[in-house]
């Protein structure tokens, strides 16, 4: 008999030091979270100062009289210092994200040695190669998610819902891909032409719309984060005694088959022939 967790329930006296290789990952996640909330407010600031913008230069279509061009040099101003406090936090963010995901991973492999499509390796390769950052980190971590999911009385590993893990990829991409349309629609126009303030307002909205697609992403990564992390806790807490478990049952077993072969030698004694009685006596 065996569990999902890729060992038999045989090797119980194994498990405690299988308990022993699983990391912990808590003091990563709180630290992870803590960037990924910072992440989150200075995206919310951006569409904050986007959407302002974006009525100051409508206003300034509509008539150049009731709006300086002060005022939006100051917006400009406020966008490219979130610009590079952004860039700064999304760095360090990425570093402790990449430490966190890769002791994830390894915890996973011990949870389910089979169940994964990539190399642990690809757990840090993957978000710095070209194309593969599509789709690798996306494997992996839905690996991740399904390796570390609780089990059930039987040792199966339970199906849970994966829609956090959708909302946080799609959101995430998204966001490199608003954003990357964003940098392309920016040039260095002048504000006096009607047509290139309708332009700076379009590339204003989209630079808006990624913001906004990386507030949610950030909190939807949290959600991630917190959950498989508090997953891979309660499986590492179970570990013990699924090990008691199983080394009851060995007994048992081991109770019941020693009664059932006791009778067989019986009729081996019976077999023996009795020695012959010697003449004359």
């Amino acid at each position: 008999m065996g569990t999902d967790s890729g060992r038999c329930f045989g090797c119980a006296e194994a498990a405690p030091g299988w308990a022993a290789a699983l990391r912990p990952a808590e003091g990563l996640a709180v630290a992870l979270s803590v960037m990924l909330g910072l992440n989150a407010v200075v995206a919310v600031v951006g569409v904050v100062a986007d959407l302002w913008t974006d009525v100051l230069l409508g206003q300034l279509a509509d008539g150049p009289g009731g709006v300086s061009v002060d005022g939006l040099d100051v917006l400009y101003s406020l966008a490219k210092t979130l610009n590079g406090v952004f860039l700064l936090v999304a760095l360090a963010t990425a570093v402790v994200f990449v430490v966190w995901f890769y002791r994830i991973r390894r915890n996973a492999e011990l949870l389910a040695p089979n169940g994964h499509r990539r190399g642990r390796g690809w757990s840090i390769g993957a978000w710095f190669t070209p194309v593969v950052l599509l789709w690798f980190p996306w494997q992996l971590m839905v690996d991740c998610w399904r390796a570390s999911a609780p089990l059930d009385a039987e040792g199966r590993r339970r199906t849970l819902s994966e829609k956090i893990l959708v909302l946080w990829w799609s959101t995430w991409i998204g966001s490199l891909v608003v954003g990357r349309i964003a940098s392309s629609m920016v040039r260095p126009r002048s504000l006096l032409s009607p047509y290139d303030l309708e332009h700076v307002r379009d590339s204003t909205r989209v630079e808006a719309a990624g913001s906004v697609l990386r507030t949610v992403a950030a909190i939807a990564a949290i959600v991630v984060v917190t959950k498989l992390t508090a997953m891979q806790r309660e499986r590492r807490a179970d570990v013990n005694p699924l090990a008691a478990r199983a080394a009851q049952e060995a007994r048992v077993q081991a109770l019941v088959s020693v009664p059932a072969a006791a009778p067989a030698a019986a009729p081996a004694a019976a077999a023996t022939p009795a020695p012959a009685a010697t003449p004359g006596t």
